[in-house]
């Protein structure tokens, strides 16, 4: 098998939510912080004949990406990256070991959504980088709906604000910078009033799920 330079770049993207990972027979992978407040999952091209658990998700994306077009073979206890005559062998890890990402997935309610454009979420990520700003938020004021970057506990704090929607209802969605961890690209975004917040790409084949802040307030005011 060869991996895509697509499902690579999921794998490198999972690998900074938690080293571990366990993957299932099929196309679809699943990771979960070790503090269960990013959870997200992703359908790729390959796919999986086998489960197999993976303890440090970097060094074994280290040995793939070691050689351009590896081939990728599969055992009962490791698996093997080759290319014309050298291979690595990389064993599995002990699944009871590792915290996996429960093979499921997490019902959605649309209390508000929004297009976040992938130039819109790469200048969050800049502003972020450029004003140590701690927290992403989404805002509505019963007429705008404003996405930020800033210390919403800091009166001050250098901030950006983009207006992205209008809607008549009124909340406060606030998600800690450090969880942001999604791949650059165009999402749905979907505030639950269960204090989540959804992003799905534009295909849907890669979703994440990340606890809102507890200074956030969602209701229907």
């Amino acid at each position: 098998m060869k991996i895509s330079n697509e499902t690579l770049n999921v794998l490198k993207n999972f690998a900074t939510v938690n080293t571990n990972i366990l993957v299932r027979p099929g196309n679809k992978l699943a990771t979960i912080s070790a503090g269960k407040n990013i959870f997200a999952t992703a359908e790729v091209t390959e796919t999986f004949d086998r489960e197999f658990a993976v303890y440090d998700l970097n060094s074994l994306l280290g040995i793939i990406t070691a050689q351009d077009d590896s081939d990728i073979s599969f055992g009962d206890e490791s698996l093997k990256v080759t290319k014309n005559l050298s291979s690595f062998e990389y064993y599995y890890a002990d699944p009871q070991i590792i915290v996996s990402a429960p093979d499921k997935s997490i019902e959605v309610d649309e209390f508000f959504s929004f297009t976040l454009s992938k130039e819109n979420l790469e200048m969050i990520m800049k502003a972020a980088a450029i004003t140590s700003a701690p927290m992403f938020s989404v805002v509505g004021d019963g007429t705008d709906v404003t996405i930020s970057v800033g210390d919403p506990a800091t009166a001050k704090s250098n901030s950006y604000k983009n207006v992205v929607a209008q809607s008549d209802k009124t909340f406060t969605a606030n998600l800690a910078i450090e969880n942001l961890k999604v791949i650059p690209n165009t999402y749905t975004v979907v505030i639950s009033e269960k204090n989540f917040i959804h992003f799905a790409n534009e295909t849907g084949s890669v979703k994440y799920w990340m606890a809102l802040d507890k200074s956030s307030e969602i209701n229907n005011g």
